[in-house]
């Protein structure tokens, strides 16, 4: 059985309840979450909640630290290697994404018991450039196949990144150049 239960904010506010989490401890947050609301829901349902979330800018991944690589490694493995059986779920970072109102949904203040993780900082640098990054391929996607409700909707998404990132995003006008870019590839309006 499945319904709405907790909105895409909602799951945001879970990740910012502790800076950020895994996707994995997304997911395990999603099936308490459902646990307290009385219904069980399934691992594809879980994931693409956390994908829609992604997709639409509420949630930002990004690469974990390689310390946190290297922890995630055999031990016996020279830390300089990069192990590419690693799961990268299971160490790449979900943050708060610009789109995001994070809003915590009833009975998350005991999710840090449950979850056995006290999350970890975000690196804003690193989402800052993850988000960036996507911005653009997103940007190249959406002009390549002319789908201007896309690039309406990353052009508004533009403006919540800037007030996201703040400074981070400002540094040589990155922001600037796409909203450019999609500016000049719609249509007059």
């Amino acid at each position: 059985m499945t319904k709405e239960f907790i909105s895409l904010d909602e799951l945001a506010g879970i990740v910012d309840l502790f800076g950020t989490l895994t996707r994995d401890a997304v997911d395990t947050a999603i099936v308490e979450m459902a646990f307290r609301h009385g219904i069980e829901v399934e691992s594809k349902t879980r994931q693409d909640m956390i994908t829609t979330a992604i997709n639409q800018y509420r949630l930002v991944i990004y690469p974990s630290t390689s310390d946190e690589r290297r922890s995630a490694q055999n031990s016996t493995e020279d830390a300089s290697d990069t192990d590419p059986n690693i799961d990268e779920t299971t160490v790449n970072r979900l943050a708060p994404g610009p789109t995001a109102f994070p809003t915590l949904p009833a009975h998350a203040a005991d999710l840090p018991r449950i979850l056995e993780t006290d999350g970890q900082e975000i690196n804003h640098e690193a989402a800052t450039d993850a988000v960036m990054n996507r911005l653009r391929d997103d940007t190249a996607q959406a002009i390549t196949t002319d789908d201007t409700e896309l690039m309406e909707y990353l052009l508004d998404v533009t403006y919540d990144i800037e007030t996201w990132a703040g400074a981070a995003a400002v540094n040589d006008d990155p922001i600037g150049e796409v909203r450019c870019r999609l500016d000049s590839a719609l249509p007059e309006r």
